[in-house]
């Protein structure tokens, strides 16, 4: 599965809210696989992934806000010692994330400039 690597905060946040209705079901479908397959092997990945899929911020492949995210991306990329292209189980790389971000001061760092980091920042469950 390719995943972005801020996809790996957004998918232990999830709580059931979505941009859409077709969005919220593929987020609800991809967090239940991770869930009950923690050790599915995740590709991150640059660009548009599998969350990328049916978001209505995807313009033909492209993100709408490419430059926030990006950023996003290449903070989680540096925090969690990974690399684009690079094949990691899910549940240990999410593990890393939370570690490292969700129980630090970066998650604010990172996240402060997404429409949901106030829902996040409230939500404590997390999905391996």
């Amino acid at each position: 599965m390719n995943l972005r690597p801020h996809h790996l905060l957004c998918i232990q946040k999830f709580t059931g809210h979505g941009y859409d209705s077709d969005f919220t079901a593929h987020m609800e479908s991809v967090v239940s696989e991770l869930s009950e397959n923690p050790q599915t092997q995740i590709t991150v990945a640059q660009g548009c992934d599998e969350l990328c899929k049916v978001c209505p911020n995807n313009i033909s492949g492209v993100c709408a806000s490419l430059e926030k995210v990006s950023l996003m991306d290449s903070a989680v990329l540096g925090i969690c010692d990974l690399a684009y292209g690079e094949n990691v189980p899910w549940a240990k790389t999410a593990k890393k994330a939370r570690e490292r971000i969700f129980e630090t001061e970066e998650f604010k760092k990172i996240c402060a400039c997404c429409q949901w980091f106030e829902l996040c920042r409230r939500t404590e469950v997390y999905y391996e």
